[in-house]
């Protein structure tokens, strides 16, 4: 089990973070096994579910190294995850934005106002953008607040 960085939401989950063991032929494994155990090295790498892995070895001094393993997650979290998920969020914010700028200049109801059905559908419409828009605000509004006050889970 890796570590996930909760606060920033479901995208959050296509990039868990753990230390992959370095074995004898220079791959990496983040299992441990009766196969994997005796090939490997003594170091271990930041890696992330998505495919990306740091760059620095860590050496350990035992099997389970948790210092070793949090100086992996240390590099994975501020070179690799935290940089995805702020891109990733801002663009979540730009789509809100947007969606907020399409509210305010595409309707006009006091021109509907003389036709009771098209200023019912309209408003339906209204109602159904704003409600959209307030899910992506509401749910931004906790990440933002939750990245302030931790939200790491391991």
């Amino acid at each position: 089990m890796g570590t996930i960085l909760v606060f920033y939401g479901d995208a959050a989950y296509d990039h868990e973070g753990y230390a992959a063991q370095v074995l004898d032929d220079g791959t990496l494994t983040g299992t441990y096994s009766a196969e994997t155990e005796p090939r490997m090295v003594g170091q271990v790498v930041a890696a992330c579910d998505c495919g990306w892995t740091g760059t620095t070895r860590y050496p350990t001094r035992e099997l389970f190294d948790e210092h070793a393993e949090d100086l992996a997650l240390a590099e994975w979290e501020h070179t690799h995850a935290r940089p995805v998920l702020d891109q990733a969020q801002r663009g979540e914010l730009s789509e809100l934005e947007a969606r907020l700028r399409g509210l305010s200049g595409s309707v006009s109801l006091v021109a509907l106002n003389r036709d009771p059905v098209r200023l019912a559908d309209e408003l339906a419409s209204v109602v159904r953008r704003l409600e959209a828009a307030a899910g992506l605000a509401r749910r931004l509004h906790n990440q933002v607040q939750d990245q302030h006050g931790g939200g790491r889970r391991s």
